[in-house]
């Protein structure tokens, strides 16, 4: 069964300046299964972040639909969302350096970290270090 769907996402951003837009995401349809690992790559520019920003909960698509456990994300709201089943973890700019990943981690999601740590593959010393 598919803990994730996406179905026919767009998302199109309009520049500041002359008023051009920029379709950073075209139609994109895609399953995640429960248990699934998935990869996204893609050139400098193909979208990757605009598509991790908007399978996050941080950003709206323009058209289309984001299903966790087969439910629209925006139905409750996107805070909602976050807030009950996602936790992202920023690659450097956004942890907090005085805390350990184990404090980082500890800050969003609602469960243990150390598994989550772990299937990132950090050891259980590695996560408890400043």
């Amino acid at each position: 069964m598919s803990i994730l769907t996406v179905e026919n996402l767009r998302k199109v951003y309009s520049t500041r300046f002359g008023g051009n837009q920029v379709e950073a995401l075209k139609n994109v349809n895609f399953s995640v299964d429960e248990g699934e690992y998935v990869a996204i790559m893609g050139e400098s520019g193909s979208g990757k972040t605009t598509l991790l920003s908007l399978l996050g909960g941080l950003d709206s698509p323009t058209k289309g639909e984001i299903l966790f456990d087969g439910e629209n994300i925006a139905r409750h709201g996107l805070p909602y969302y976050r807030r009950n089943h996602v936790s992202p973890i920023f690659q450097s700019y956004n942890l907090i350096d005085y805390m350990t990943p184990v404090e980082n981690v500890e800050s969003t999601a609602k469960q243990d970290p150390l598994p989550i740590l772990e299937q990132l593959g950090l050891t259980k010393k590695e996560a408890k270090r400043n």
